[in-house]
């Protein structure tokens, strides 16, 4: 989950925290940084052309089964589903 982490860094408040775990028959990942993510369709549709990079979390979607983003007064979390 390299482009979670990244997007933590980049586009959040510089770090982060990562979770890894299971449940039922899935992996699970959770981010958590103190950034905002205020495009409530952020990875559910492709970046304009011209726009550089911005593919990444559109990419995370594709792969998991379920993507879960909440974002509050004290930051972001971002939690994947990914098949087991």
């Amino acid at each position: 989950m390299a482009e979670p982490t990244t997007n933590s860094v980049v586009h959040g408040a510089g770090s982060g925290t990562l979770r890894i775990g299971a449940e039922s028959d899935r992996i699970v990942c959770e981010v958590h940084d103190g950034g905002q993510l205020n495009d409530p369709l952020a990875g559910r549709r492709p970046p304009h052309p011209a726009q550089p990079g911005g593919s990444g979390l559109l990419l995370v979607h594709q792969l998991a089964d379920l993507v879960r983003v909440h974002t509050g007064p004290d930051g972001t979390t971002l939690r994947c589903y990914l098949p087991g």
